[in-house]
């Protein structure tokens, strides 16, 4: 449980300090964008573990996609109806099974440690910040939820001796592509092109 805690944590300092360091650059950003971007730190601190379907991190990511599943459609229908054909299907998406795909084609320690993963499955939660915030949210949060995923990989190491470890059977967590089976890496990949290509022409 300590472990979990300390991931928790780590997360949420990233998400605050993202939150705070935007703050300096767009002083002009309301609160609500802001809690955006904290949000999207805290989440992709936690995005390595859901290849574990028994860890704290799989478990809060997709509560919080189900409370977003709804939060996000009304915010669509109130302020931005024109994206309202959008968030439906990406909200009844999250809603249906979507949470059984990564229990079933992830193992644990696989592609999701590591930095593709980091900017595929970042790039996704941009794209829900952008329908959510707005355009102004999209860069600041895939920035804070990548720099809270990579720190996550580095606790890993951190954790388990992998960066002061020489011996050939260590495998660090912060790889470029990571380790796993095909059908994972590319469901990481799919996520990034489509979240990429969704947030192309804000």
């Amino acid at each position: 449980m300590a472990e979990y805690s300390s991931y928790h944590l780590a997360s949420m300092a990233a998400g605050i300090g993202a939150a705070t360091i935007t703050t300096t650059f767009a002083p002009q950003l309301g609160w609500e964008i802001l809690a955006v971007i904290a949000l999207s730190g805290y989440v992709g601190g936690l995005l390595p573990d859901i290849d574990d379907a028994d860890s704290s991190g799989f478990k809060t990511v997709r509560w919080l996609s189900r409370v977003a599943a709804v939060i996000v459609p009304v915010i669509q229908f109130l302020y931005r109806p024109t994206d309202l054909l959008l968030a439906v299907p990406i909200a009844l998406f999250m809603v249906s099974r979507f949470w059984e795909l990564p229990h079933q084609i992830m193992k644990r320690g696989g592609h999701t440690h590591s930095a593709l993963a980091a900017v595929c499955l970042s790039l996704g939660v941009a794209w829900v910040a952008y329908l959510t915030a707005g355009s102004t949210a999209a860069l600041p949060s895939f920035l804070a939820s990548s720099s809270s995923y990579l720190l996550h990989l580095l606790l890993d190491d951190l954790e388990n001796g992998r960066l002061t470890d020489s011996s050939p059977n260590s495998r660090a967590s912060l790889q470029a592509i990571g380790r796993g089976r095909v059908l994972e890496f590319y469901g990481i990949l799919a996520i990034g092109f489509i979240s990429f290509f969704a947030l192309w022409g804000i």
